[in-house]
């Protein structure tokens, strides 16, 4: 017994080497008779080639090494394109989608001063896990979520300072690099690479720049690993209020008046 999926390239194989059926001929008599009779036999074996070459004037040879090419091209053709449909014959497998922003427990405060602008279009999303046929979601909005998450309790403290009541920062969080990989073990593990700039929201000056990265990792299926990777992103933000506690200035330098 063979699967749908081994019996079709059989099939196209038998087809492929199939042999056009022979031309009608007529019967050959073997018999003796005796020279100068003409009998029964003899009449219907010279209506019978009579018949033959007739057809083979109307056919001719042309018409005829047509039909016989184009037979099999069409079944081959067909024959291909029903195990092209088949279920598993064609070796691609739909990617399952997990979305990360499901793991976001919390939802940034949008009146906060700190403004956050997360991109992702150096890094494919969804983003692939290797050795597995998941891709996560949303890396672009669910790291904009982890970053003003983590970073909340900073702009709160600095929601009055002067820049903070001219309208606040705003950080570019871009991603460079990511990877997720389910490794034969079981265990989910994702890297994240990102660039963070800081400007001021008003009059867009640049205030600094700086590099961020995290490594997490887990004994997860790949379906069930979005909290690997937002809790990979949160790392990020902390480290990134870090940052903006002591790493940069948080006003613009004064403008010259000469």
């Amino acid at each position: 017994m063979y699967s749908a999926c081994e019996a079709f390239p059989r099939q196209l194989d038998n087809l492929a080497g199939a042999t056009p059926a022979p031309r009608d001929r007529a019967p050959r008599d073997t018999k003796p008779r005796a020279a100068g009779k003409v009998t029964a036999r003899s009449k219907n074996n010279v209506m019978a080639r009579s018949r033959a070459l007739a057809r083979a004037l109307l056919l001719g040879s042309g018409m005829r090494k047509t039909a016989i090419a184009f037979f099999p091209l069409a079944s081959l053709l067909s024959a291909a394109t029903a195990v092209s449909v088949l279920p598993g014959c064609g070796g691609a497998t739909t990617p399952h989608l997990v979305t990360l922003l499901r793991s976001a427990p919390v939802v940034p405060n949008t009146n906060a001063p700190l403004e956050v602008v997360s991109r992702a279009t150096a890094i494919a999303d969804p983003l692939p896990v290797r050795n597995s046929s998941v891709v996560y979601g949303d890396i672009e909005a669910a790291l904009g979520t982890a970053v003003s998450t983590a970073a909340a309790p900073w702009a709160d403290e600095h929601k009055d300072t002067p820049i903070g009541r001219a309208g606040g920062w705003t950080v570019l969080v871009e991603v460079t690099g990511a990877e997720a990989v389910l490794e034969p073990g079981g265990r989910v593990v994702v890297g994240l690479d990102v660039r963070a700039t800081l400007r001021t929201r008003h009059g867009n000056a640049y205030l600094g720049q700086t590099q961020l990265n995290c490594r997490d990792g887990g004994l997860r299926s790949a379906d069930e690993g979005a909290p690997i990777i937002y809790r990979c992103m949160t790392h990020i933000g902390r480290d990134l209020a870090g940052w903006l506690s002591g790493g940069v200035r948080l006003e613009p330098p004064p403008t010259d008046p000469t």
